[in-house]
């Protein structure tokens, strides 16, 4: 064989296939073969595919098996999850195999497995607490319930009946047996019976069993088991928090009192049991309780935690764990109460009877008034409160409101025990801008102002001065203020007012070309309207109302604008010092320049710019 390889690779590789013989052909096929199967012919003997493809596909038929198989293989170990898996089928036989037969499998993951279970109870330590339940719950809660509920009921009978006559019969009692004295009240007191015992599935809320005396009232147990299971849930999910300071957690209610019946819970892992009972039960009665609960675990334990629906195994059981939980224990001695005792509670009830009463009554009275201040215009209410046994009602209020003291005798509330803080502010109601212009404009008997729909209507007669009065005033009021209507207003007029002011008004001072001093021949006029002024001062004092007269100054059209309006002012300024002179009030004198704004007539002639050049008065009232 190794002389047929040594012959074929002596040959040119590069000869065509057609041409060799078919040994050789053979024979190159047969080293290829080689080649592919042991490494050393492939070391020592050229690779001869680029020379003869037919040999891959020969490769390729012959390995196509394996190669399918290593790819595949290839895949799972590419594949996270293929590889996973893989491992995964086979981890369980294998720990299986090590741990039997060498230990130090165990010593290699022992502190893994601690620290995974230490990470677990600091994440949920209530996983641990439902795992050793059965055995230290028991314990635990016998001895914490014992000790504090003993001490409290033993403290709460001593204050209770130690200062009574029966407390002392019960103290020589307690001395001559040899006990405590709150052993003593506990067994004369302690009056109570257990109704029904309830067992219900701790995830679900189904019902898994109930028992009940034979006497007791009978209500739905499903009914129950469901309103206690949401009971339990609400309180949990509301005011537990877990260890992380989420909501929820494994704590819920263990005691509810509903009237004379009291409902204790007591909670495992997987159910808990509710106990109605009537009266005042020991601390025995609890640890009973989880005695019949940790039977209830320890035999159904699996069945509770597979639980589905089928409560057939916990009814047929309920008698042997549920029913010793229907203890009962009577009193000895029946309580006698005095007819005073009874009076004591009936004469306090009467008392907080007659006080609500009269709070309730203090209370609609305070409303009342309240309602009648806010019906006045004028009064905004925005608070009402209680403060040192009286009524504090705060708000806003206009000053030309109604007191809110007249308003106090109409709610029959107690002047002295109702008091306001009003801040002042000015209202818009028309009922109070009536009375706003009644008290400032002070109009005459001639003039009636009235509210109607659309506003304040003035009718009547009066004087032009009141009236100039009035519609200064009006323009000083607020912006949605209701509106006034002066319209109907007839316009009364003092004769002698009239005949001055028209005297005033048609006097012109003229003046010539370009000066501000009235020509010479205007003292005449000068002297004429300054009496009639001082005249019309005085008339105007007498009467009560202001009066004023604008000098205005007038220039013609020649020349610049501005020279003209400066001539204007100085002419109107020179008028007022000559009637100063004349003894013209000077506060009545108003100075204003027009320049050529306003011709008398307009135009270019000598006749027209002469008329032009002069001043003009004007007279008005009001402020």
């Amino acid at each position: 064989m190794n002389a047929r390889l040594s012959l074929a690779s002596t040959r040119s590789p590069g000869g065509n296939a057609s041409d060799e013989d078919p040994n050789n052909r053979l024979a190159s096929l047969l080293i290829e073969l080689a080649r592919c199967v042991d490494p050393e012919v492939a070391a020592s003997h050229p690779s001869r595919l680029d020379a003869d493809p037919q040999l891959e596909a020969m490769r390729g038929m012959l390995i196509e098996r394996e190669r399918v198989a290593l790819a595949q293989l290839q895949q799972k170990f590419d594949d996270p999850q293929q590889f996973a898996d893989a491992v995964g089928s086979i981890l369980p036989a294998a720990f299986r195999v090590a741990a039997a037969r060498d230990d130090r499998l165990g010593q290699v993951m022992a502190p893994t497995v601690e620290r995974a279970t230490q990470a677990s109870i600091r994440k949920n330590p209530l996983t641990m607490v439902d795992i050793l339940y059965p055995v230290m719950g028991p314990a635990i809660r016998k001895a914490i319930a014992e000790t504090l509920d003993g001490t409290l009921q033993s403290l709460n009978h001593a204050l209770k009946y130690g200062l009574s006559w029966r407390g002392l019969t019960w103290r020589v009692e307690a001395w001559r047996n040899g006990s405590t004295f709150a052993e003593v009240v506990l067994r004369h007191t302690a009056v109570y019976r257990v109704e029904h015992v309830f067992l219900v599935h701790r995830k679900t809320g189904l019902l898994l069993a109930h028992v009940a005396r034979d006497d007791a009232t009978s209500r739905d147990p499903q009914l129950v088991s469901a309103m206690l299971s949401a009971i339990q849930d609400f309180v949990r999910d509301s005011f537990v928090e877990t260890a992380d300071g989420a909501a929820g957690g494994g704590r819920s209610i263990d005691s509810l009192r509903l009237g004379d019946l009291l409902l204790w819970c007591e909670e495992g892992p997987s159910a808990f049991l509710a106990a109605v009972i009537h009266g005042n039960p020991p601390p025995s009665l609890r640890a009973r309780l989880g005695q019949a609960l940790t039977a209830v675990h320890e035999e159904f334990r699996g069945t509770l935690e597979d639980f589905e629906g089928d409560t057939a195994p916990f009814e047929a059981a309920s008698e042997r764990l549920l029913a010793p939980c229907l203890v009962a224990q009577e009193a000895k001695h029946q309580r006698k109460y005095s007819l005073w005792l009874w009076l004591i509670p009936l004469a306090l009830l009467a008392a907080l009877g007659w006080y609500v009463a009269q709070r309730v009554i203090d209370r609609r009275h305070v409303d009342s008034y309240v309602a009648a201040l806010q019906d006045q215009p004028g009064i905004v209410v925005t608070g009402t409160e209680r403060r040192d046994g009286r009524w504090v009602v705060s708000g806003l209020r206009d000053p030309l409101a109604v007191p809110p003291e007249a308003l106090v005798a109409q709610s029959k509330l107690d002047p002295a025990r109702v008091s306001g803080r009003w801040e002042p502010y000015l209202a818009l109601h028309p009922a109070i801008v009536l009375r706003r212009l009644q008290a400032t404009l002070s109009p005459p008997a001639t003039v009636s102002l009235t509210q109607d729909a659309s506003g304040i209507r003035a009718s009547g007669s009066a004087p032009q001065q009141w009236m100039d009065k009035a519609r200064a005033y009006l323009l000083t009021m607020p912006a949605g203020a209701p509106k006034v209507d002066l319209s109907a207003l007839q316009d009364v007029q003092d004769p002698d007012y009239v005949r001055l002011r028209d005297a005033i008004q048609s006097v012109l001072i003229h003046f010539d070309f370009s000066v501000p001093r009235p020509a010479a021949d205007q003292d005449a006029k000068l002297d004429a309207v300054a009496a009639d002024m001082r005249e019309l001062v005085q008339l105007a004092r007498r009467q009560g109302f202001p009066v004023k007269v604008s000098i205005v100054g007038h220039a013609d059209a020649t020349g610049k604008d501005t020279s003209n309006l400066a001539l204007s002012v100085g002419r109107a300024e020179v008028v007022r010092s000559m009637l100063r002179a004349r003894g013209v009030d000077a506060a009545v004198l108003a100075v204003r320049g027009a320049g050529p704004l306003e011709p008398l007539r307009p135009g270019a002639s000598e006749d027209e710019l002469s008329m032009n050049r002069r001043v003009s008065f004007g007279v008005t009232t009001g402020e």
